[in-house]
């Protein structure tokens, strides 16, 4: 199942869950287990991330609500007996968080694949999104301050921050495309990253060792919100389309506006953050790879290299001690992480490049952005373009890599990193052949590549001026199963 979804081969994905939910069925049809029920739920977790990641989202949205269902069932019961523990009650709520970031987020997605408004231009399911969000981040941020004030829910604290800085990521991204709020998606987005802060300090003075994949998992989650508000910042949220003729819709490269020196350099440090964290998720932290560079000038601080030192000697140790009771169990990750990273860094190469084109440092920024295509057209299982002209997508090269099809958050990410790249080329002189040639390579991908669902099916193209917005690629849909193992 994990291989047909990883290839983007959705529908096989679902069958081969079908098939193990009925053999588990066949097996527990004369003896009931105390792990049928979560066993049944996760799959049902399963079922519905598929179905939303294949652009499926009405019958997504009909697993989430019965998942809703069975969560108020639940809390029912346990109300009624009153024998919920602490630990369950942490359990039951990211169960329901999940439940309820699940409904919102495949309600967003139908509004805007929709852009069914209301007179005062919002969506007819506005209210019922942020309502099923905002709770969904309410829950896991006060269980959170609950939980760390007791060591012996370090784990469980851990989980609850990870979800709720998930769940301010999304909940900022609502903000930015339903509701057109652009400073309450940078104040919510901002607060995600202080909840990661917080959640490094807290597990320092409560002496609790954060597993290697959770604290990847806080990184990359880091990096998506330094690049979501370097994006928001530099004005890339949205993407235009001109009609032509023939009432076909086509990308244009907009020049943007230049900005104040203030936000461009704020945009610049939230890029460049993002740029760094995807470098040591793909290479490796930079401690120990020797590189001692600082960003801040401060190559003469004593104090700095002492600490860089004792942490190299900590890690070294840490590494020897196989025997150490107190050390989480390592999770073995799959390197098709560090090929997904690879592809989503294109995203933060791509802002960092606009800074620079917006700084009137054309050169450098040509350099970023073709590692940024390089990095796009990277992941293993992909599809590569052959001929804008020929309007053909086709397999992935001998060495198997393209344009990602696993995820539709990569697919975006490929597609707006080509439209930034010809806003680059469309203002430099005797480039407008490369322009047109990147403009027809993205409308490609949204056309062709990412999901029907996400992007909108070809009669409704006609009729828009938008489209889906690359804000999107940033959307985050966890599940229970995610915080057992990664």
């Amino acid at each position: 199942m994990d291989l047909h979804a990883l290839s983007g081969q959705y529908d096989l994905a679902l069958e081969s869950l079908a098939r193990y939910n009925h053999c588990l069925q066949q097996q527990e049809q004369q003896k009931q287990t105390k792990g049928k029920n979560k066993l049944q739920l996760q799959l049902q977790f399963l079922k519905a991330k598929l179905y939303l990641l294949s652009g499926q989202f009405t019958l997504a949205l009909s697993e989430y609500e019965h998942l809703l269902d069975i969560m108020e069932q639940r809390v029912q019961r346990q109300m009624k007996n009153q024998q919920r523990s602490d630990v369950s009650r942490g359990v039951s709520v990211i169960e329901g968080a999940a439940t309820l970031t699940g409904v919102g987020l495949t309600k967003l997605l139908l509004a805007l694949h929709q852009e069914e408004t209301n007179g005062d231009g919002t969506t007819t399911s506005t209210n019922e999104i942020m309502e099923a969000m905002e709770t969904s981040t309410e829950m896991l941020l006060e269980s959170r301050r609950d939980a760390i004030h007791s060591p012996k829910h370090a784990s469980l604290a851990l989980d609850l921050g990870i979800a709720a800085s998930i769940s301010l990521t999304n909940l900022g991204i609502v903000h930015c495309t339903l509701l057109n709020n652009k400073v309450k998606s940078i104040e919510l987005w901002k607060e995600g990253l202080d909840t990661l802060d917080n959640m490094l300090s807290d597990a320092m003075n409560m002496a609790t060792i954060i597993p290697r994949h959770k604290f990847i998992w806080m990184e990359s989650i880091r990096a998506r919100l330094h690049c979501d508000i370097a994006c928001l910042l530099l004005g890339l949220e949205e993407h235009q389309q001109q009609q032509q003729g023939d009432g076909s819709l086509l990308l244009v490269a907009t020049k943007k506006k230049q900005l104040e020196e203030d936000t461009l350099k704020h945009a610049s440090e939230a890029a460049k953050k993002a740029l760094d964290i995807y470098d040591e998720l793909i290479n490796g932290a930079r401690i120990l790879r020797g590189d001692n560079t600082t960003q801040d000038g401060d190559d003469n601080d004593e104090n700095k290299k002492e600490w860089e030192r004792i942490l190299k000697e900590e890690v070294k140790k840490k590494q020897g001690e196989d025997n150490d009771e107190n050390k989480p169990p390592e999770v073995a990750l799959s390197p098709l992480w560090i090929d997904y990273h690879r592809c989503e860094s294109a995203r933060a190469l791509g802002l960092v490049a606009h800074c620079y084109a917006q700084a009137g440092a054309a050169v450098t920024s040509e350099g970023l952005f073709q590692s940024a295509l390089d990095a796009s057209s990277s992941y293993p299982f992909g599809q590569r373009l052959r001929g804008s002209n020929s309007n053909v997508v086709v397999a992935a090269d001998d060495y198997g890599k393209g344009i990602a099809l696993s995820s539709p958050n990569l697919g975006f990410i490929a597609r707006d990193v080509r439209l930034w790249y010809a806003m680059l080329c469309n203002n430099w002189e005797k480039r407008k052949g490369d322009a047109d040639r990147l403009l027809a390579d993205a409308q490609m991908i949204d056309e062709d590549m990412i999901f029907q669902g996400y992007s909108s099916p070809a009669e409704e193209k006609k009729m828009k001026e938008k489209l889906i917005s690359g804000m999107v690629s940033s959307l985050w849909l966890f599940n229970p199963i995610d915080f057992e193992r990664n």
